[in-house]
């Protein structure tokens, strides 16, 4: 049995979903028992928050720009690829009826002059819901049975919004409950990704790498012979493909290498969360690329083979730095406490805001954070509200985070990554290392770090000596 998720860029357009529904035929044809997980478009769930946040601040426009871009985009699709008359008009009413639940909560956002978690959760599942209700409509008439299942209906979950955690016994029951019978039927389950739903029945999202989470759970649940992940790259690289040309894909990784890749990468390439089912029951995990489904990519196994290299580069673009801080001489106001700059991230978390980055220092009375450019602004005003009395709050964007990952270099990594970044001339914001000395994290402007990364790769040895800078 065969778990595939599906990132954004597998339904891009009509082309990439085309070869979407090739590459889920071909799966099937080889082993019948196949189960897909369903991320959003592209830049859909980023639309949709935006427009939960704008509505509660009376900024009902950006929610209507929303609403048409979340409409649009798939009747595009659906136009082009859906020809069956019955089929594509009864798609529509299912999608405008989660058109209409999009209208009730962003009104009732604007009415209340505020936005809860649980809201924004609501509003940020319907991305998901669209695009898998739309695969299994063009997979039936390609002639492949297939039906939409809503993760709310298999991942039960706490209610800590926008980061929900799975009751895993509880889940796992439910998807076998729900899948099996579809599977043994023939039925390829299309699953929406990113979300769940509390014991009672409210929606949650399981927050940055949801869907890949939601495709590790299933497989655990019903012991997959494999989940693997499409995406847009050959698999983990040693470097970002589009910086460095000769980046070479790592052909196996074990789960603790992956696990180190994926805490510093931000869930960029994968998150730590969707390797633990997978981890604790043997699961293989690959992570494919989409626009080449021919290649191996990279496979992550309890055992891979002796010789395997996991050196890598991992650059996470589009952040932003948030800072809060003060003169270095006190005054009576001054309202620095450790529980504050606590209450401060906890807030970040309960609003879904992945942190990528974190740091404060009682000693300089300051408090830094590093999050994804859409959530900066939300953050800042966490921020202006919490510290007042003579404190600043900048912003430093955009920036990004680079990290080296090798264990083979020992304690010279942080030495030879530092001088790496010194003859390319590149200016360090914020820095940060691992106690063993097997990774090193730079936070650098976005502007250099195409240099960096290159200047890092050559300088390490992760590319031949010929590779040009």
């Amino acid at each position: 049995m065969r778990i595939m998720k599906f990132g954004a860029i597998a339904f891009a357009d009509v082309l990439r979903v085309r070869d979407t529904i090739r590459i889920i035929k071909e799966q099937h044809a080889a082993d019948p028992s196949v189960v897909v997980v369903c991320s959003a478009l592209p830049g859909i769930t980023d639309a949709l928050l935006r427009a939960a946040r704008a509505a509660a601040h009376g900024g009902e426009h950006e929610a209507d720009i929303a609403r048409r871009e979340l409409w649009n985009r798939h009747r595009q699709i659906a136009e082009k690829l859906v020809t069956d008359d019955w089929e594509r008009e009864m798609l529509f009413q299912r999608l405008s009826e989660q058109l209409k639940h999009l209208d009730r909560m962003t009104r009732a956002m604007a009415t209340l002059g505020e936005h809860s978690a649980r809201g924004i959760d609501a509003i940020a599942s319907l991305g998901e819901r669209f695009a898998a209700l739309i695969i299994a409509v063009i997979l039936r008439q390609s002639g492949v049975a297939a039906q939409m299942v809503d993760a709310t209906e298999l991942i039960v979950t706490d209610a800590h919004y926008g980061v929900a955690r799975p009751y895993l016994e509880e889940s796992f029951v439910r998807i076998n409950d729900r899948l099996l019978p579809m599977l043994q039927a023939g039925i390829i389950p299309v699953v929406t990704g990113y979300t769940g739903a509390t014991r009672t029945g409210i929606v949650t999202t399981l927050g940055r790498g949801g869907g890949d989470y939601t495709a590790a759970l299933i497989g655990a649940a019903v012991n997959a012979t494999e989940v693997c992940l499409w995406t847009d790259v050959d698999g983990i690289l040693t470097a970002d493909p589009k910086i460095v040309p000769g980046a070479m894909p790592l052909p196996e990784l074990s789960y603790v290498e992956a696990a180190e890749m994926a805490t510093l990468s931000g869930s960029e390439i994968l998150h730590l969360r969707t390797l633990m089912p997978l981890a604790s029951r043997g699961i293989p995990l690959r992570i494919a690329n989409v626009l080449a489904p021919t290649l191996p990519g990279t496979l992550v196994t309890a055992a891979p083979t002796p010789s395997h290299a996991s050196g890598a580069i991992i650059s996470t673009r589009g952040l932003a730095l948030i800072a809060a801080s003060t003169s270095a001489l006190p005054t009576l106001e001054d309202i620095w406490t450790s529980e504050l700059a606590a209450s401060v991230t906890a807030q970040l978390s309960h609003a879904g805001i992945e942190t990528l980055l974190a740091h404060q220092s009682e000693l300089d009375r300051t408090l830094m954070v590093l999050v994804r450019q859409p959530d900066a602004a939300y953050t800042k005003e966490i921020f202006e509200t919490a510290f007042t009395n003579g404190y600043t709050v900048t912003v430093h964007s955009p920036v990004a985070l680079v990290s080296v990952i090798s264990a083979a270099h020992g304690a010279s990594l942080t030495p030879r990554s530092m001088y790496a970044l010194g003859m390319a001339h590149i200016n360090q914001i914020a820095s940060s290392r691992s106690l063993h000395g097997s990774y090193v994290s730079f936070v650098l402007p976005d502007a250099q770090v195409e240099a960096a990364v290159r200047m890092l790769h050559q300088e390490l040895g992760f590319a031949p000596a010929t590779e040009e800078h």
